[in-house]
């Protein structure tokens, strides 16, 4: 058949023919993929049906296999259940690992020594009379640790070393040495570092604290002979003194210690003057001094967080500089000696972390006449000093 005749043919077949709707394309499509799910469900059925099987058989197969295996029964239900018939001796080498357990070593420690030795092997010959009988465990750890304290060699006092033996320990000779180290690690860490500010009751003419604190005759030049400045004010007026420190305190004994350190004093004095024979009212004094204390403390009160102490003591000091302001003038003197005083007080710390705390310590101070220039220490010698500060622990 040529290919004009197949076409003619094809033509006449295909004449009056009606192209099919959408939804009959959907359809067959819908169809064809029912039967590829259906495949696909066909052959993953099969598959676990063969899965299925061979684990069947395995099931039917291994007991059948291990069934013809004797059961092994443990050495300990044999030996209950068998009665020896005939006396025999057996060599039965103990099961001792070669370094023997932290339960058996605690037996042989002792307060001198820590003594951890190698068990041997030990062979014992056993004799089986009457039915094994099992004991618990911690009978057999009694008994096993019994044996070790009888194998362990003599004490080392018995060998001529000189060490005592725990029975010839004193009692409470333990905690004894504990309350010492307790009490050296107290005593080491008690020395202080204490940064202090005072603060000193200001006294002039007509104040309250002028009236309150005893009376004195006040020396207005100081008791210097030789001054280009002479003070001529009835009411001189003083200012609080500023003071600043660093002191360290050293434990002595269990409650004695001792402080000393650095300060600084600022004074300010207001007054009229006489500066080369020239009248200036209102002038101003101006004092830096530098001191070392020295006290002693004895703590009343000694707690993690609290304590209450009383210290006594004195202090030298130095005046570094000193200058007179008079309208646009300035002056500055120098001062030769040195001021003593004396110092009785009470004080308080709180520590709120172990080694930082603050304290309060009001006290008396009384300053010796050692002519010195007019200030608050000259015009009223007794004080009373109100010192607050910082503490830290080293």
């Amino acid at each position: 058949m040529t290919s004009n005749e197949f076409d003619r043919m094809l033509r006449s077949r295909l004449e009056g023919a009606v192209e099919p709707a959408p939804d009959v394309w959907e359809g067959i499509e819908a169809g064809l993929s029912r039967r590829r799910h259906a495949v696909i469900f066909r052959r993953f059925s099969v598959a676990a049906a063969a899965v299925a099987a061979g684990l069947a058989l395995a099931l039917l197969v291994l007991p059948d296999q291990e069934a013809g295996r004797q059961t092994r029964v443990p050495a300990t239900v044999r030996a209950q259940a068998e009665t020896p018939a005939i006396e025999a001796s057996v060599e039965a080498p103990e099961t001792v690992s070669d370094v023997a357990p932290i339960a058996r070593q605690i037996a042989s420690f002792t307060k001198n020594q820590v003594t951890a030795q190698a068990v041997l092997p030990k062979q014992e010959t056993v004799t089986p009379a009457a039915p094994v009988t099992q004991e618990t465990p911690a009978a057999q750890e009694e008994q096993q640790a019994s044996e070790i304290q009888e194998a362990l060699p003599v004490p080392a006092a018995e060998a001529g070393d000189g060490l005592l033996s725990e029975s010839e320990i004193p009692a409470g000779y333990w905690e004894s040495l504990e309350d010492e180290d307790s009490r050296a690690g107290r005593q080491r860490h008690t020395s202080q570092i204490s940064i202090l500010s005072n603060i000193t009751a200001v006294s002039s003419e007509g104040s309250l604290v002028n009236k309150v604190l005893p009376q004195y005759a006040p020396s207005q030049t100081g008791g210097r002979a030789t001054s280009q400045v002479e003070p001529v004010s009835e009411s001189p007026k003083f200012y609080s003194p500023v003071s600043l420190g660093l002191q360290v305190r050293i434990p002595l004994v269990s409650r004695l210690s001792v402080s000393t350190g650095l300060s600084y004093s600022y004074l300010v004095s207001q007054y009229d003057m006489l500066v080369e024979k020239v009248r200036y009212d209102g002038a101003f004094n101006q004092l830096h001094y530098l001191g070392v204390p020295l006290y002693l403390s004895w703590d009343f009160i000694q707690t993690r967080h609290l304590g209450v102490y009383a210290s006594a003591g004195g202090e030298v000091e130095k005046c570094v500089s000193q200058r007179y302001v008079y309208g646009s003038n300035t002056l500055h003197e120098k001062v030769g000696g040195v001021q003593w005083s004396a110092n009785v007080g009470l004080g308080i710390e709180y520590w709120f972390v172990p080694r930082a705390g603050i304290y309060f310590d009001p006290s008396l101070v009384y300053f010796f006449d050692n002519a010195q220039p007019l200030s608050i220490r000259t015009q009223q010698p007794l004080q009373a000093r109100f010192e607050v500060g910082f503490r830290f622990k080293i």
